[in-house]
């Protein structure tokens, strides 16, 4: 039997969730009929095109409290006859309205992967969220430490599982040197990659400020930022204070991250909190020593000392000591770079996180059916 799948996800900046989302996708329809669900902003319709390059069934639909789009998906899902829902959240109180609809539709098993770690702080967004899980089948995180939060959050451990990101290999297209004279820089200049949206949850303004200590030593260095967000403003006035509009160059969003990561020398994610970057994983698959923050999720990628340095968060100074051992010693660099890349194909492949998605899908399928049938046996004698 071919069950019906349906991915959801009904954040507005999915970024590293949707790209997690596609490459499970990509492996799952192999095994399933695969349908994709998300908003039509513009991040999701990049990602809803992707989703019909793959053959599958897409829906553009946010579901924010509007009775309308909760009807039609719904409908959606009794149409498809969906057997499985699997929604995707960016933060605990995404999603909800998807779950209410799965069940209102019947729709026998109904799980959610959260892609960050419990950041709920307000008390009604708790209860409701509370009240949500006892609608879900089952709940996946994206690494322990996340899962952690929950079950001190108050979710039964038995309804949590661990499934940690992976990704699917991206080969770069152009040259590296083309792609160093396409942005203006010199040939010799040292490239320090960072992809993250602009928002104050990625720590920019930490990395902005180790950056002049960084050029004292390693003057041919350009920081390279790719993202958009709602810090973009804030962060280009601080660029101009500090006068490094010439070394920090803002691309916005772009679709040519492997050709940047080729080009690159170091990767830099200096986040304040995660749930298991994608980005990370893919830097790790282009062979890029990573200097990131011991937060969750990240600390459960990068290798301190073997794949890269992990600093703490919000400590410029730190930041800049470990870019600087990157940028200063050729032979760390080349070892971390290797060392990673090895892990990612041993660790975190799409091919990993699909069999273990579908281990917890069949898990729950047998379960549900062990339960209908002593339910079923149950009646029967009682009649």
């Amino acid at each position: 039997m071919k069950f019906n799948l349906c991915l959801f996800t009904d954040s507005l900046e999915p970024s590293g969730l949707g790209e997690s989302m596609l490459s499970l996708a990509s492996e799952l329809r192999l095994h399933y009929r695969v349908s994709f669900v998300c908003p039509p902003t513009r991040a999701g319709v990049a990602l809803l095109e992707r989703a019909r390059r793959l053959s599958l069934d897409t829906l553009a639909l946010e579901v924010r409290g509007e009775r309308a789009a909760w009807e039609m998906l719904l409908n959606w899902l009794r149409s498809r006859r969906i057997d499985i829902f699997h929604i995707h959240a960016g933060i605990g109180w995404e999603g909800h309205d998807a779950v209410y609809a799965a069940r209102a539709a019947l729709t026998p098993l109904i799980l959610r992967t959260e892609h960050l770690p419990d950041l709920i702080t307000d008390q009604r967004q708790r209860i409701d969220y509370q009240r949500m899980t006892q609608r879900v089948d089952h709940i996946i995180c994206v690494c322990a430490a996340a899962r952690a939060s929950f079950m001190q959050a108050g979710v039964p451990a038995e309804k949590l599982s661990v499934v940690r990101n992976g990704v699917q290999p991206r080969v770069a297209k152009r040259d590296p040197r083309v792609v160093k004279a396409n942005l203006g820089l010199p040939p010799q200049a040292r490239m320090v990659l960072t992809v993250a949206r602009l928002s104050e949850q990625k720590g920019h303004r930490h990395l902005l400020e180790a950056i002049p200590a960084v050029l004292a030593r390693a003057p041919d260095t350009y920081f390279v930022w790719v993202g958009e967000g709602p810090l973009e403003g804030d962060l280009r006035a601080r660029i101009s204070q500090f006068d490094l509009a010439e070394r920090i160059l803002l691309l916005g969003r772009r679709d040519d991250v492997p050709d940047l990561m080729a080009a690159s020398d170091l990767f830099v994610l200096p986040s304040l909190f995660e749930g298991l970057p994608i980005v990370v994983l893919e830097a790790m698959g282009a062979g890029l020593p990573v200097v990131g923050t011991s937060v969750c999720g990240t600390s459960e990628v990068v290798a301190d000392g073997i794949s890269g340095r992990l600093v703490p968060a919000r400590d410029a100074a730190a930041l800049a000591a470990a870019v600087l051992e990157v940028l200063t010693q050729p032979s760390v660099a080349a070892r971390w770079g290797a060392a990673g890349k090895l892990r990612l194909a041993h660790e975190f492949s799409a091919t990993r996180m699909a069999h273990e998605t579908m281990a917890i899908y069949q898990a729950l399928w047998h379960q549900r059916k062990s339960s209908h049938l002593k339910e079923t046996t149950i009646t029967n004698v009682m009649k």
